[in-house]
């Protein structure tokens, strides 16, 4: 039991960098949105260029990555989890984190990069941000019926369901759902990869400069702690030895527990004991 509070406390930390970075890059949109012209509360919002890929994506991703991160903040608490351990709610989790968030992003980097490794200009941005929407609903689709099935018992890692179950039946309607959803990642797939060999096969342009972000007020001094891997390495090392050490030391230190053999004579109808 001290053990599992350890990991629930561990990964209870992960939510603080989560929310520094989702800080930053709304910080990041609205200074960006207000140097463009935008007034008022939220009125930095419009002035964005939302026909760039990569600033409809930073939404996408934060809507996605807020979504993940509730059902992270279930799964690292040890009374919650243990109502929706094993279940379809834990992939649902790391599918809207992983398949959602990161993944989205990975699509505006090509968007962005292509130009720059083919010398040749995205052809449509309109698509493209197509494309990036049907990702995202495609993944909403898929997830959010994940959570309610696994709310319901389903466990996870299963690949058929006896659907004659009436508490199995229930479910059906859900999983159907996320299959559209798949469907449409699917389509966005194929339309992701359309749009860059679309784009290859235009006009070259020449050299694209690479553009990069400027820091607004720039440090006058970086610690070299903070601007190379070495602490952070260090810190990893130790939580995974923290985290991981003891379950892999139970392996190699603890004698495993011998079950005692099952006396069939005893149990029988033949006048054993009963």
């Amino acid at each position: 039991m001290g053990f599992k509070f350890l990991q629930s406390f561990l990964t209870f930390f992960v939510v603080l960098p989560t929310l520094l970075t989702v800080y930053s890059i709304c910080a990041s949109l609205e200074i960006a949105g207000r140097h463009r012209g935008g007034r008022g509360l939220l009125g930095w919002i419009g002035a964005l260029p939302w026909d760039e890929p990569m600033v409809l994506v930073a939404a996408l991703s934060l809507v996605m990555l807020g979504g993940g991160g509730f059902g992270g903040i279930i799964n690292m608490s040890y009374a919650m989890n243990s109502m929706i351990h094993n279940t379809s709610w834990v992939p649902a989790h790391f599918h809207l984190i992983f398949g959602g968030a990161v993944v989205i992003m990975y699509f505006a980097i090509a968007y962005e990069m292509w130009p720059q490794i083919t010398g040749k200009l995205l052809r449509s941005k309109k698509l493209a941000r197509r494309q990036l929407w049907l990702w995202f609903w495609g993944i909403m689709i898929v997830t959010i019926p994940w959570h309610i099935t696994g709310l319901m018992g389903q466990p996870r890692r299963v690949a058929v369901f006896d659907y004659d179950d009436p508490l199995v039946a229930r479910t059906g309607p859900l999983v159907i759902i996320s299959v559209i959803g798949g469907m449409i990642l699917l389509l966005s797939a194929i339309l992701l990869i359309f749009i860059l060999v679309r784009s290859h096969f235009g006009e070259r342009t020449g050299e694209i400069p690479l553009r990069y972000a400027l820091a607004v007020n720039p440090p006058a001094h970086v610690p070299s702690s903070l601007n190379g891997f070495a602490l952070w390495n260090t810190i990893l090392l130790v939580l995974m030895l923290v985290a991981y050490g003891y379950p892999i030391g139970q392996f190699a230190l603890l004698k495993p527990h011998s079950v005692p053999a099952y006396d069939v004579t005893s149990h029988s109808d033949g006048g054993g004991a009963r």
